[in-house]
């Protein structure tokens, strides 16, 4: 099933996960079926999209998380988009990713880091630097001013977005920024990739 045709079996907030990520990896050219790690469940919709795509997906979050946007019916919404079986769920603390190092070719950070604590955030951002391929990138996504509008009418106390370069200790990287339609877009490269 293509992208266009699954937006319109789960609606609105696919759609517009799917055209930022799209132009995330416009800017990374993975090649099909390079192994990307999405960070932060929720309904699974950039999941979704990746593995549409044909890439490789593990996800995951923690299996405690209790909040309104974790635990949802990201396994039902991937089987609909005939994508589930391109997905493998894990649950896991993104401050302490039970990954070796450089096994992924990719890690997204699609509207997560500001959910984070943000004590937190820091081993967050080495976490993803660490999980990635030398060759790879660290993509974050954190809501735009209009995105953060809507969200607050069904959840008034949603947090600021994050700049993640703020969490970045000690790390060298290559940054590059992207204005997605509804998101910020950072892509973070180790030196020498």
């Amino acid at each position: 099933m293509d992208i266009n045709a699954i937006g319109t079996l789960l609606g609105p907030r696919f759609e517009v996960v799917a055209g930022d990520t799209a132009k995330a990896l416009e800017a990374l050219a993975l090649a099909p079926g390079a192994r990307v790690l999405d960070v932060g469940t929720g309904s699974g919709h950039n999941a979704i999209v990746l593995a549409a795509l044909g890439f490789d997906v593990v996800t995951g979050e923690p299996a405690d998380d209790r909040s309104m946007y974790a635990g949802r019916e990201w396994s039902e919404n991937a089987r609909k988009a005939g994508v589930r079986e391109r997905i493998r769920f894990e649950p896991f603390d993104a401050s302490a990713m039970p990954f070796e190092s450089e096994a992924f070719d990719a890690v997204f950070l699609f509207g997560m880091l500001h959910h984070a604590p943000e004590e937190r955030r820091p081993a967050v951002m080495s976490e993803a630097l660490r999980v990635v391929k030398q060759a790879g990138a660290v993509v974050v996504c954190e809501p735009g001013a209009e995105v953060l509008k809507m969200v607050r009418v069904d959840d008034p106390g949603h947090p600021e977005a994050a700049n993640p370069a703020d969490y970045l200790v000690a790390e060298q990287v290559r940054e590059q920024r992207l204005q997605g339609k509804w998101m910020e877009i950072y892509l973070f490269r180790k030196p020498g990739a």
